[in-house]
């Protein structure tokens, strides 16, 4: 059973169809789920929607070299886009439980995490849904759905990538981030979600 926030196979993109950012992909992402922005790949074109190209500029000039989320959310609050960010950093099941909240609450969520074996690696991915399965009529996740950028297309949904963990664990240090070639273990390092301000989506015109 999965729990999907969007099912728009937009939402996935190569990192070199946007220059290479994988903060900056899931941020356009985060935005195109919200119906701020309409295609994550079209960002950076020249005819690019006016919410796109605004976002664009505010971004273009750390796409090489990365981005941290608290800097990113900064970066998105100042393009008033009528968004609350909200942000957490720490050990991994304190993050793994600020994502699972967020999802519940249909707010997607940019999510940064290492391999266990190269700590200072960050990689940023988004966070679409959960998949788990009911028990006793209840519904218990045991994976995170991801679109990650650096991994291949993912065809008919917009997810390439779980992290899978137990629902059981309350302190769980890692979990196994799972591909279509590989998978390995990873541990989360910090989180931000993203959720408009009322129930309107902004006007896509520039203000």
């Amino acid at each position: 059973m999965q729990k999907l926030l969007s099912t728009r196979t937009e939402l996935y993109c190569s990192q070199g169809e946007i220059s290479g950012g994988c903060a900056t992909h899931a941020a356009a992402a985060a935005l195109t789920i919200l119906g701020i922005i309409g295609t994550p790949s079209r960002i950076s074109s020249p005819r690019c929607e006016p919410n796109a190209r605004r976002f664009w500029r505010k971004v273009k000039d750390v796409y090489a070299d990365g981005i941290g989320l608290e800097e990113l959310g900064q970066r998105l609050r100042e393009l008033d886009f009528g968004l609350t960010i909200s942000h957490v950093d720490g050990p991994h099941y304190r993050v793994l439980d600020f994502t699972q909240t967020a999802l519940r609450k249909g707010q997607p969520v940019i999510l940064s995490f290492a391999p266990l074996n190269a700590p200072r690696q960050h990689h940023a991915v988004i966070a679409t849904a959960t998949q788990g399965r009911v028990v006793a009529r209840r519904y218990v996740p045991s994976a995170i759905l991801i679109t990650d950028s650096s991994e291949s297309s993912p065809g008919l949904l917009p997810h390439n990538a779980r992290l899978e963990f137990s629902p059981g664990a309350k302190r769980e240090r890692s979990g196994l981030y799972v591909t279509a070639w590989e998978s390995y273990r990873v541990t989360l390092s910090a989180a931000m979600s993203l959720r408009l301000n009322g129930s309107k989506r902004p006007d896509r015109k520039p203000p």
